[in-house]
């Protein structure tokens, strides 16, 4: 695992702050700071918004980041903006998933500290113990003093100090969807384990004692963590063993003895896991380890169909990288997308739509939104329509079928993705049970011969084997939608 050190402790300095964001200018820079093309907080164009690096020009060694007080130290109800909201936790409490804390893993931790958890469930039957679905949780990211502050506090954003903190979760969670026990759910039997996030990262972070200042100097600085994969790495290294709740009431099977592992996230974790699937499926070769990305993705720069839009996308991407996932992240990112692009172009591994579509050779089934409203966000304020944002997601999402004829690895690719496109505006469905495919009346799209396809349907069809590629259209012709909904 990341050694956390002096090497990992990180101060963003004031003085890079003006420098770096002189070149990027209004809606270019909104970009950046949305770290990932809608896989972010809402977020102001503002220049001195505070996304800085050290990057020489500030004094790391000049403080000891550990004299900063943390994120949740510094950040309280009568230090936060007005109009703040109460953090909640983003896990349903219920009698289903039980609490396990990694305390025994001193860099799994979340961006204030608190130790990193997850909620399990044992498989319900003997046949099904070698047999696993583990789910990253969804959340957004934060990369500046003023991002991760409204975060924290809850303003002007959906998210709060629970996407931060393990400190606000519950003991027990409710499971739905893809982790639910209804008997119509394929992937109902297995050992089940729910990760929570709290790293604002997208799962990548590696870096310890970050500092932010306010680039206004007028807010009080703050440390925190970013060390979404440490947390991963942790969670790899506790299954391999066999994991027990907090309570003693779940005990899981060791993990190395699996035999099918569907590892799987939504929106944050599916940006998260882009950069951690073929690592884990690197990790246990006797198994079948297989992938499923909910609502990740957003157009390749070729396929945007406003020029203008797509020159500020592509321009700002470079600055993305070298700030966000380099500096302030030290992000992990595909291990075979850096060694072809890293010397020259590492910006490509730290954009999502890239590497799934050239470099993720573990087969994966892939699952998004023409209309989503989260990962649209960052293209809106750069000036694209959701009309042409939907046309141009559609032009990208007809790439996946055809990846073993034109992705960069696919001669390391055994089998083509599983592709299903909706056209809704909903964001994120592996975890509710009407969106995924559970329930009487279930959102579902019409395959080719226009048999309505839930997502439950044909993530379970392809894992079996199947060939699927079921792909709505903008303007849409073939969902059957649901009421939209924040929820999983």
């Amino acid at each position: 695992m990341h050694v956390a050190g002096s090497e990992s402790s990180f101060v963003m300095s004031q003085a890079f702050a003006r420098s770096s964001t002189a070149i990027l200018t209004g809606a270019m820079f909104a970009l950046l700071v949305a770290g990932g093309c809608g896989e972010s907080d809402e977020v102001s164009s503002n220049d001195d918004a505070g996304v800085t690096v050290d990057g020489g020009n500030g004094s790391p060694d000049a403080i000891d980041p550990a004299s900063v007080p943390l994120v949740g130290e510094v950040l309280t109800p009568d230090t936060c903006p007005a109009d703040s909201n109460r953090p909640g936790s983003g896990i349903t409490p219920g009698n289903d998933l039980h609490r396990v804390t990694l305390d025994e893993y001193p860099e799994a931790v979340c961006n204030d500290g608190s130790p990193a958890i997850a909620y399990i469930r044992r498989a319900a039957t003997p046949a099904a113990e070698s047999t696993w679905v583990i789910f990253l949780q969804f959340g957004g990211a934060c990369q500046s003093w003023e991002i991760c502050r409204d975060r924290w506090c809850s303003y002007n954003t959906s998210y709060d100090a629970a996407r931060m903190s393990s400190r606000f979760a519950p003991e027990i969670a409710r499971a739905n969807g893809l982790l639910s026990r209804d008997a119509d759910n394929e992937f109902a039997a297995a050992n089940q384990v729910l990760v929570y996030y709290c790293s604002s990262d997208q799962w990548t972070g590696r870096r310890g004692d970050v500092v932010l200042n306010d680039p206004e100097g007028v807010g009080a600085s703050y440390r925190l963590h970013f060390q979404g994969f440490s947390i991963i790495e942790a969670l790899d290294d506790a299954l391999r063993g066999g994991l027990t709740s907090d309570d003693g009431a779940e005990v899981l099977p060791p993990l190395g003895d699996a035999t099918r592992i569907l590892f799987s996230g939504g929106s944050a974790g599916s940006a998260g896991q882009t950069h951690a699937l073929d690592w884990w499926a690197g990790r246990y070769p006797d198994a079948e380890v297989v992938g499923f990305f909910d609502s990740s993705n957003d157009p390749v720069v070729d396929d945007i169909v406003n020029e203008t839009v797509a020159a500020d996308f592509e321009a700002v991407l470079p600055a993305r990288h070298d700030v966000v996932f380099s500096s302030l992240y030290d992000a992990h990112l595909d291990e075979s997308c850096m060694a072809a692009h890293g010397d020259s172009e590492p910006w490509l591994c730290s954009l999502g739509s890239h590497v799934r579509l050239n470099h993720i050779t573990t087969p994966y089934f892939v699952r998004q939104d023409l209309r989503d409203p989260v990962t649209f966000n960052a293209f809106e304020q750069l000036g694209l329509s959701l009309e042409d944002y939907a046309v141009s997601l559609e032009a990208t999402m007809n790439r996946f079928p055809a990846l073993l004829q034109t992705a960069e690895e696919r001669d390391a690719m055994t089998r083509a993705p599983g592709v299903y496109v909706s056209n809704c505006e909903q964001h994120i469905v592996a975890l509710n049970n009407g969106w995924f495919g559970l329930g009487a009346n279930p959102a579902s799209v019409q395959n080719a011969d226009g048999t309505p396809v839930s997502v439950h349907d044909a993530l379970a069809a392809w894992i079996n084997g199947e060939t699927i590629t079921v792909l709505d259209t903008q303007p849409s012709t073939r969902s059957r939608c649901l009421s939209t909904t924040d929820d999983q």
